[in-house]
């Protein structure tokens, strides 16, 4: 793999061609991405967001079902979407269209012929719960950002998958053999591109704001990223640690791994908090996985 952090041109016409692929570049104004795009422009209207769902009745259907989970322990039916827009309010919604490109990028995708979709959906889920939650505790304006990045990051590992499966089949191969490297020294070994970069390079075609496509490209390394990003990129990191830790580990990230002192110091989080994020996460997961991906 290149040492050089952002994907070459070649390289980002590749990525594009193997998401195109995976099906997470659907180009339906209320397709999965193009509505994550519109609801991150912090001018959007309800009125507005509700025009764009009501053009993709799968979506009506799914933000729907998302208001009637026990999630919201709703005493009543939720049956209008303008109602259920009033309940859930944008940053749900976001998490909706996520979880639509998660589902069609995993599930659907070839990743599923490497590694078991299961688990990475559950890993996703897992650290997107832990970020939003412990950028809570801290920055409560980054945590819907924190969600958003946290549950889409493994999505790059189906465009590695589609880019690279040799490459990919060399990491899975090294685990079973015991390697232990982290997940960025094993794909700087085996890969051609990394997982974090594909990524970035889709959200960056999707015209998501700087500050996740940031937070994506460097939230194995966040003291890496711009110093205006490295807070966000922090909470994906550790949302995912609180990920593996809590036993929601998958084939290349098989393991619970040791936080780095120095982002748990960016954070400046009390060891308690981020011991109570870590045992309310099993709930909270279950909960998100009716909720949005059932």
């Amino acid at each position: 793999m290149s040492d050089s952090p952002t994907a070459s041109p070649v390289e980002r016409a590749q990525i594009l061609q193997a998401a195109g692929t995976v099906g997470v570049l659907t180009s339906g104004a209320a397709s999965g991405p193009r509505m994550l795009a519109a609801l991150c422009d912090p001018a959007i209207s309800t009125a507005a967001v509700a025009a764009l769902i009501e053009q993709e009745p799968a979506m009506v259907a799914r933000v729907l079902r998302v208001a009637n989970s026990s999630y919201y322990g709703q005493p009543r039916s939720i049956r209008t979407l303008e109602r259920a827009l009033q309940l859930l309010g944008l940053d749900a919604v976001r998490g909706i269209a996520a979880a639509t490109c998660l589902d069609r990028g995993l599930v659907r995708g070839a990743v599923a012929a490497l590694i078991e979709p299961r688990a990475l959906t559950l890993h996703s889920v897992a650290s997107a719960a832990a970020a939003e939650a412990l950028a809570r505790e801290r920055h409560p304006e980054l945590a819907p950002e924190a969600f958003i990045a946290s549950l889409l990051q493994n999505l790059g590992i189906a465009l590695q998958v589609q880019l690279d499966r040799a490459g990919v089949s060399a990491m899975l191969a090294a685990r079973a053999a015991q390697d232990a490297r982290d997940l960025v020294m094993l794909e700087a070994a085996c890969t051609r591109v990394a997982h974090a970069e594909c990524m970035a390079v889709v959200y960056e075609s999707w015209q998501l704001p700087e500050s996740l496509v940031a937070a994506t490209r460097y939230h194995h390394r966040p003291l890496a990223a711009p110093a205006a990003h490295q807070v966000l990129a922090g909470y994906v990191y550790l949302g995912g640690v609180l990920a593996l830790a809590s036993g929601y580990t998958y084939s290349l990230e098989p393991a619970a791994v040791t936080p780095a002192p120095q982002v748990l110091q960016l954070l400046a989080l009390e060891a308690a908090a981020v011991e109570a994020v870590a045992e309310g996460l099993s709930g909270r997961v279950a909960a998100l996985i009716e909720a949005l991906l059932s």
